[in-house]
C-alpha cells in the first residue's frame, strides 16, 4: 500500500519567488532537460533515492512546459510510478523542488491570475485554482480586487457587445455570457443594465 503524498499546504516554503522573478525557476528547469538531473545539477538530486531522482526528472520536465501546483503535479506523476517506486519517492522529489523554488503553488496562482484575469472573473479563477489544489489562503491573496474585476468585466462586455441590450432576449444573452466567465451577479447586472460610463452620460444629457 502506497504512503500518501503530503498535501501542498504541509510543505509550502515560507518564501516563494514573486511573479516578476518567475522566469528564473523556469529557466533553471529548462536547463536540466538535456541530461540526467544528477549530472546537470548534482545538488538538486543529492541524497535522493533512485526513484525520487527519476520522479524529480519527470517533474522538472513538466515544470519546464508550464507552472504546476503541488497537488496537480503529484496526481500526474503518481500514475507514472514504476514497480519498486513509492509515493514517498515522489514526495521527496516534490519537497526538493519546493525547497529550491522550482515548484510553487503561489507562483502558479499569480501566473494564472495574471494571464487570465482580463478574460475571466474572480469566481472562475478561484474555481480553477481550487481544482489545481491551491489553498484558499493563496487563492484569496492572488485574486484581483472587486473593482479591478468589475473593470475587466466591463471591458469584456464592450468588446463582445458594446451596447445596452434593447430586448429581454439580448439582455439574457449578455447576462449568460458574463456569468459564464465567472463575474458576480452584482457586477453583471450593473453592466447589462447601464452599460459603460460614457453611454450613461449620453442618456442623462
Amino acid at each position: 500500500m502506497r504512503a500518501p503524498v503530503p498535501s501542498p499546504q504541509a510543505t509550502l516554503p515560507t518564501k516563494t519567488p514573486s511573479t516578476s522573478n518567475s522566469a528564473a525557476p523556469v529557466a533553471a528547469a529548462i536547463s536540466m532537460m538535456s541530461e540526467p538531473v544528477a549530472s546537470v545539477q548534482p545538488s538538486l538530486a543529492h541524497g535522493l533515492s533512485r526513484g525520487a531522482r527519476r520522479m524529480l526528472q519527470l517533474a522538472v520536465a513538466a515544470l519546464a512546459r508550464r507552472e504546476h501546483g503541488r497537488m496537480e503535479i503529484a496526481q500526474k506523476l503518481s500514475r507514472r510510478l514504476r514497480p519498486g517506486e513509492a509515493e514517498s519517492d515522489l514526495a521527496q522529489a516534490l519537497d526538493r523542488l519546493q525547497e529550491r523554488g522550482l515548484l510553487s503553488d503561489r507562483r502558479l496562482a499569480e501566473t494564472l491570475v495574471q494571464t487570465r484575469k482580463t478574460r475571466y472573473g474572480r469566481r472562475r479563477l478561484a474555481q480553477e485554482l481550487d481544482r489545481r489544489g491551491v489553498s484558499a489562503d493563496i487563492i484569496a491573496a492572488t485574486l484581483p480586487g472587486k473593482d479591478e474585476d468589475a473593470a475587466h468585466a466591463l471591458a469584456l462586455w464592450k468588446s463582445k457587445f458594446g451596447v445596452v441590450a434593447c430586448s429581454g432576449k439580448q439582455r439574457a444573452r449578455q447576462i449568460r455570457f458574463l456569468l459564464g466567465r465567472g463575474y458576480s451577479l452584482n457586477i453583471v447586472a450593473e453592466i447589462v443594465r447601464t452599460g459603460p460610463d460614457d453611454e450613461r452620460s449620453e442618456h442623462s444629457n
